[in-house]
């Protein structure tokens, strides 16, 4: 927290500030007079992402160019510092970068290989998001939550998991069959391990080091520690520890909403396996799938306000995504990555009616609170279990008359 708070008191000692950054996205607006304007999210490597906004008629889709402005940081405070700030600027110009030249030339060359083999706008925001995180417009963000399937599209522990169980397929066959004629002697879970480290850790370098993607890879490499040492690796205690030590190196992903959501939904998890874990793999998976959609409702629409009753549709998409997830990797390795699109475009370019459910902050304080309790007792999780299906009633069949 020091080093942060000595690279804001950085930038606040002069009013106007010389910056250099990514362009992470840019998104049209208009004003109230009808003028559009643009707001850029410009992403640094010492001072975090910052908004900002111009006039200019920008043409063409700037994301991943290196620009450098000057902003005006007199109404700048550390709060607003640590969470991404908005900073009025001017004097913005684009630079020739060797990061922005390498990244065009490794991920964007990536990106274009996957959007490349489909024609509709979605499809070609749509997977290069789910492989590689990339920018996604408004648009697709706001089809994709009448679906309640964010957690679907941005890269997180669930993605992990699968590519985990793709790398294992790919190369513990052939592992096993080496090490039974030559090194019989070497410990699988290590090797396997170290080369998923190794793997995983080069993906989370080229996808942009995404937050909840930092805490699924964390949770990975202390689970594997636990796991080697016969310690118990899916635990509360886990969780916190992992969370601590990641907030302690980068006081920021406190602020981040998609490391804040990642995060309650591996509690949510565990807490089903501390009450319903003795059953079958698929009764389990089934359940996670209905209890996380249930129990992230109040947190996850004090922050994304739209809700829609196709949104009741998330756990059987959560369930089928794992298979879905697989197919798509090994069409778009083979060039037919847009095999499935008319399946896929149809429901995104769906129209359901959505209203807005918002849920104030004491709400969700107080939710957060009971959760937090039901690890301890199970009759207060009986009272939680009451509270999600009152939730359930009352967002899906009662609000849409009241709102």
């Amino acid at each position: 927290m020091g080093v942060e708070y000595s690279r804001f008191l950085e930038i606040k000692e002069q009013k106007f500030f010389d910056i250099n950054g990514v362009i992470a996205n840019q998104t049209n607006k208009t004003n109230k007079n009808g003028k559009p304007y643009w707001v850029l999210r410009i992403a640094t490597e010492k001072y975090g992402s910052f908004f900002t906004t111009t006039f200019e008629d920008l043409r063409e889709d700037l994301a991943g160019l290196e620009t450098k402005l000057v902003i005006i940081t007199d109404k700048i405070g550390f709060w607003d510092f640590m969470r991404g700030f908005y900073a009025p600027s001017f004097k913005i110009s684009l630079l020739p970068s060797i990061i922005a030249a390498e990244k065009n030339g490794a991920y964007d060359g990536a990106i274009a290989y996957i959007a490349d083999q489909h024609s509709d706008s979605y499809m070609r925001e749509l997977f290069p998001a789910i492989f590689f995180a990339s920018p996604q417009s408004a648009e697709l963000r706001l089809a994709v939550t009448k679906y309640a399937a964010a957690h679907l599209i941005a890269l997180s522990g669930m993605h992990l998991g699968i590519l985990s169980l793709v790398l294992g397929a790919a190369i513990g066959f052939p592992y096993r069959l080496l090490q039974a004629r030559f090194f019989p002697w070497r410990n699988a879970f290590f090797d396997l391990g170290a080369v998923s480290i190794v793997v995983f850790g080069f993906y989370l370098i080229f996808t942009g080091m995404v937050p909840s993607l930092i805490r699924a890879y964390a949770m990975y490499l202390f689970g594997l520690f636990l796991f080697a040492r016969h310690f118990r690796v899916l635990s509360f205690e886990t969780l916190l520890i992992v969370s601590i030590l990641l907030i302690a190196f980068a006081p920021r992903m406190i602020f981040s909403v998609g490391f804040l959501l990642s995060v309650a939904g591996v509690f949510y998890i565990f807490l089903y396996l501390r009450y319903f874990g003795e059953q079958s793999k698929i009764k389990t998976a089934i359940g996670i799938s209905v209890y996380v959609f249930t129990a992230m409702l109040p947190i996850v629409h004090y922050y994304f306000p739209i809700t829609a009753h196709t949104q009741l549709l998330s756990p059987i998409l959560t369930l089928i995504y794992t298979p879905f997830y697989i197919i798509e990797i090994v069409l778009h390795l083979i060039g037919f990555g847009n095999l499935l699109d008319p399946l896929l475009i149809p429901a995104i370019e769906l129209k359901v009616p959505q209203w807005d459910f918002r849920v104030p902050l004491w709400i969700c304080l107080s939710y957060i609170a009971l959760s937090i309790a039901a690890i301890f007792h199970r009759y207060i999780h009986y009272v939680f279990i009451v509270t999600l299906i009152f939730w359930l009633f009352w967002q899906y069949l009662l609000a849409p008359f009241w709102l």
